[in-house]
């Protein structure tokens, strides 16, 4: 599952990362600040609008906006 989010620097990336990591401790998470969109992706977590929902928001806890960039079909 993958997030863009407004990211901008390595500080950004460290409070979001944790934010997850704290809501979400079974899953791997990695935020690539060279991407145009800052991705935020995810592996051991359902991909669906229920849980894209949630990780939202626990990067909204941090103080930064994520949105799920859906595949198709969902």
């Amino acid at each position: 599952m993958k997030f863009s989010t407004n990211a901008k620097c390595d500080g950004c990336k460290a409070a979001i990362l944790k934010g997850v990591q704290e809501k979400f401790p079974n899953a791997q998470w990695d935020l690539d600040l060279d991407s145009a969109d800052k991705v935020l992706e995810v592996h051991g977590l359902p991909e669906d609008a229920e849980t894209a929902a949630k990780v939202e928001a626990a990067i909204a806890e941090t103080g930064f906006k994520g949105s799920w960039q859906r595949q198709p079909g969902y």
